[in-house]
């Protein structure tokens, strides 16, 4: 895997971090927001061809639904998870229209972790082939 590749599964894999941290201090809203950063790093290493092009999160998710997630066979679980925790972050955090709380930060964090290692895992397989 590429340089570039590994600094966005490193930022991932920090993001996760963070959050789990900023979960155990019972700041959710934190962690919702770290939770998705850490997918979205995920997911901009599977575009990381088209980098230049990307001008904010809202364009890694749409390219990656697009483009990323046929190509990489993600199972139904993880297929979903980008969209969902997205929709989440926008109501928590950007509308402010739902409160954060522990059990929907947990279970973002645990939709993060497993999007973050299937994702890292089917890119690197697409890379060696």
């Amino acid at each position: 895997m590429s340089e570039g590749f590994e600094r966005w599964y490193e930022k991932a894999r920090l993001a996760l971090q963070e959050a789990e941290e900023l979960l155990c201090r019972s700041l959710p809203l934190e962690a919702i927001s770290r939770s998705f950063m850490a997918m979205i790093y995920a997911a901009g290493a599977a575009l990381e061809e088209r980098d230049g092009e990307i001008s904010g999160w809202d364009d890694v998710v749409r390219l990656f639904q697009d483009e990323a997630l046929p190509r990489l066979g993600l199972s139904m679980e993880n297929r979903r998870a980008l969209v969902i925790v997205a929709d989440l972050y926008r109501r928590v955090v950007e509308w402010r229209e739902m409160e954060a709380d522990p059990l929907t930060a947990s279970a973002c964090l645990s939709d993060a972790r497993s999007f973050v290692a299937e994702t890292e895992e089917k890119v690197r397989l697409a890379q060696e082939r």
